[in-house]
């Protein structure tokens, strides 16, 4: 009897219609009226609306072209600032293994000045060995009077003067070169400092993780 009873039931179940759920839209027109439908309309897409759940909550909002528009392009901007943060962040982890403290930032700074500083201390030595060659050759030139030199005392002194003037512009390009040097790591320097504060306070015990 049980059995028959359930097996009734059952059968009766599925012969009764599914009660679909009601949708109901608040759309604008393009007069500006609100206008109460039960589908979604081409007015609500062009103009905007909301659709309501059964109990008169909004269950979506529905934007207009132009506000699907501006929503894209706040969720784009966001996009670019999450990933300008991402690239923060991985330069931050860059410069904290580059110079995990202050030793090595300046022993990183003294060894890319290094090429530069060599370089000035060879012209300057060439410098010097080229003012004493100027000096032998001004000696030499006193044996003419009125500066009437034979040919290869006008090119030593024609050599002279241009290597002299190589030299000096090494000198120049190089004291320029270290000065960027400098500067650079001067400008690195403020914020480093903040990563090896925060550093240090993470690994600080009882940090939180």
């Amino acid at each position: 009897m049980q059995l028959r009873s359930a097996l009734f039931l059952s059968l009766l179940a599925a012969s009764l219609p599914v009660v679909a759920r009601a949708e109901i839209f608040v759309c604008r027109t393009a007069s500006g009226a609100t206008v109460t439908t039960d589908h979604l309309s081409s007015e609500c897409l062009r103009y905007g609306g909301k659709e309501l759940n059964p109990d008169g909550s909004v269950r979506r909002l529905i934007l207009t072209p132009a506000q699907r528009a501006e929503q894209e392009a706040a969720a784009q901007q966001q996009r670019k600032v999450q990933e300008l943060q991402r690239q923060k962040q991985r330069e931050d982890r860059a410069l904290l293994l580059r110079f995990p403290d202050r030793a090595a930032f300046e022993a990183a700074q003294q060894s890319d000045l290094q090429t530069p500083r060599s370089l000035i201390d060879s012209a300057r030595k060439r410098l010097a060995r080229l003012v004493a060659q100027r000096k032998e050759l001004d000696q030499e030139a006193q044996f003419y009077p009125g500066g009437n030199y034979p040919l290869e005392l006008r090119s030593k002194f024609e050599e002279n003067k241009l290597l002299t003037k190589q030299e000096q512009s090494m000198i120049v390009g190089q004291e320029q070169a270290m000065a960027r040097i400098r500067a650079q790591y001067a400008q690195q320097l403020p914020h480093l400092r903040t990563l090896w504060a925060r550093q240090t306070a993470d690994q600080a015990p009882g940090a939180q993780p």
